[in-house]
């Protein structure tokens, strides 16, 4: 439930409290639930089983279409939140366990970046 939900301390665009809104009531309701979702939970259980996840690649943050909502941008200070690592247990010794980032639209960028980070 954690993944679908925005801290109430901060303001987020209406747009996006609605898309999680929705996203918890599909969770409760066990249908209806489309793919920003479904790839949060994914990414939440394997996490949980113990594997760090990043994802990387052109607006990957957002999400092609706006589905993802990796991170979650404030409208009333700098910064983001990120629903996925925040619902998560306290990391261990490796650091964070979820990552999203951006790159530059190309398939070059994408490799270089990983190629680098490894």
């Amino acid at each position: 439930m954690k993944i679908s939900s925005l801290p109430a301390d901060a303001e987020f665009h209406r747009l996006v409290k609605k898309i999680f809104e929705q996203r918890l009531t599909t969770i409760k309701e066990g249908e209806g639930i489309d793919w920003g979702t479904a790839e949060a939970l994914a990414i939440a259980s394997l996490i949980n089983d113990g594997f760090c996840v990043r994802v990387s690649g052109q607006d990957v943050e957002r999400g092609t279409f706006s589905h993802r909502h990796a991170h979650v941008f404030y409208q009333d200070k700098d910064g983001f939140y990120n629903p996925i690592e925040e619902s998560m247990n306290p990391k261990d010794n490796l650091g964070r366990k979820f990552i999203a980032a951006n790159s530059h639209l190309s398939e070059f960028a994408v490799m270089g970046y990983e190629l680098g980070y490894a």
